[in-house]
């Protein structure tokens, strides 16, 4: 696990903005058209050729893979992002509430907990560069208190720093539901 602090002190960015997806009107939507889409290729593939069959099982994964919220990113570390994100907040460098943010990810460790349930990743805020290069991700999950950076590697954070943050982002516009 990697120290989030020096994380944090390595980051050399102009502007962050946060994210949130996975959840909402716009996921269950997806959800729902996705679901529609499977069906229908299901059925498409009774009647296929056998060449066909292939390339439409691989679609029917594609459009499950998309819904798969506990290995789907709100945005990935090139930038790309799930159809269901939206941007929520954007800050300056030196913006008082980057500064909370990062004087929350400081707090002192205390203890980490590991939660049992697989971390599903619906809040995100990304670091840009002045040119709009992405520089970092931290990538949260407020179920289970856990962290991850755009290269897939986990914090060892404290649990307790969890409500703090997830309160901060709240007031910031995100719509973080008791997951």
């Amino acid at each position: 696990m990697k120290n989030l602090i020096k994380y944090i002190k390595s980051l050399d960015f102009e502007y962050a903005i946060s994210y949130s997806g996975l959840r909402g009107e716009k996921f269950t939507k997806l959800e729902e058209e996705n679901k529609k889409k499977i069906n229908r290729l299901e059925k498409e593939i009774e009647s296929s050729r056998l060449t066909e069959k292939s390339e439409l099982t691989e679609e029917i994964e594609d459009l499950k893979k998309e819904v798969d919220i506990y290995n789907s990113r709100i945005i990935t570390n090139k930038g790309i992002s799930h159809k269901s994100t939206l941007q929520i907040h954007k800050f300056r460098k030196d913006d008082k509430e980057i500064h909370e943010i990062f004087e929350i990810l400081n707090s002192k460790f205390e203890e980490q907990h590991f939660w049992m349930c697989p971390p599903i990743f619906r809040d995100a805020i990304v670091f840009y560069s002045e040119d709009g290069e992405i520089k970092g991700i931290l990538q949260m999950c407020f179920s289970c208190s856990w962290i991850k950076n755009e290269n897939e590697e986990d914090f060892q954070v404290d649990y307790k720093i969890f409500p703090r943050l997830m309160n901060l982002l709240i007031q910031l516009g995100h719509n973080i539901e008791n997951e």
